[in-house]
């Protein structure tokens, strides 16, 4: 069993890591769990669940969940027989936060099971490590809905596994290089960005392979990305020749040119490759 908090921290960073901006969705969600601790508490068989953070089974969390919906279809007449937050089950805002869990449990599971390969395997080779890591499969994946409906069957489960694996990676990138932009160092997780140096779609051999990431600050991340910056064989900053036009500009030479030529921060373990370095840089514009 999960210790509470930490389990809530994690739900908390998964769930305003994917809240779109301006969306209330992540605050109500928690709200909605802390609330429905409440009612469940007095539930005959669901007193269990007055703490759902103790809760880390998907099977008992999907039973919860259908239980949820059947009373919400009940009003007055099942559990929510009173006017605490009444707005909260007649939104469906329990069942909605209660499935966003779900999903997130399902997400947390299986990086527990990359971490474990991760923590025994850290001196296989990362190209090896990398496809190690991707044929796992994911338990429970029939019940994640992470992506819009036009997807189905196979294209769909594809799909889902890339979104899941891309959540882990960025994960691992991020901790690889103590949760600082390697170019600036700044520390603030909601702009750091996991960057792969050869882009998923071209490599799928080395989509996890931790030797293929750097972590950005979301303005690094997007130059990056359009190969308007990249990095050398001695790990420092290049610039794109294109960005000629904005050396006049203030704010361009305090994030940019004042970092040309400095080696980026280093990664704990896994120093980036070079090889895909080199790639990256024959994109250079």
């Amino acid at each position: 069993m999960p210790e509470t908090c930490s389990m809530k921290n994690e739900f908390e960073n998964y769930i305003y890591s994917n809240n779109r901006p301006g969306s209330n969705k992540a605050p109500s969600y928690l709200k909605a769990l802390e609330y429905l601790e409440r009612v469940l508490n007095g539930v005959k068989h669901f007193d269990k669940f007055k703490n759902i953070y103790r809760i880390d089974s998907v099977p008992e969390i999907i039973k919860l969940y259908n239980f949820i919906l059947d009373q919400q279809k009940l009003g007055d007449k099942g559990i929510f027989n009173d006017n605490f937050k009444r707005s909260y089950w007649q939104s469906r805002f329990y069942s909605a936060a209660i499935n966003s869990y779900k999903q997130f449990l399902i997400i947390y599971h299986h990086e527990r099971k990359l971490n474990q390969i991760l923590s025994k395997e850290l001196m296989t080779n990362p190209k090896e490590l990398s496809k190690l890591l991707l044929k796992q499969d994911i338990d429970n994946i029939d019940d994640l809905d992470l992506e819009p409906d036009r997807f189905e069957g196979k294209e769909r489960m594809q799909m889902i596994s890339a979104r899941v694996n891309q959540y882990f990676f960025r994960k691992m990138i991020l901790n690889n290089f103590n949760c600082q932009c390697c170019i600036n160092g700044l520390n603030i997780p909601d702009v750091l960005r996991a960057s792969h140096i050869v882009a998923w779609s071209e490599d799928k051999e080395n989509r996890l392979n931790p030797e293929n990431g750097l972590c950005l600050s979301a303005t690094y991340d997007a130059a990056f990305d359009r190969h308007l910056i990249t990095i050398d064989d001695d790990y420092r900053l290049v610039l794109g020749k294109s960005l000629k036009e904005y050396t006049n500009n203030q704010a361009f030479k305090q994030h940019f040119k004042e970092y040309e030529g400095k080696q980026i921060l280093l990664p704990k373990r896994n120093l980036p490759d070079k090889d895909f370095l080199e790639k990256h840089r024959k994109k250079l514009q």
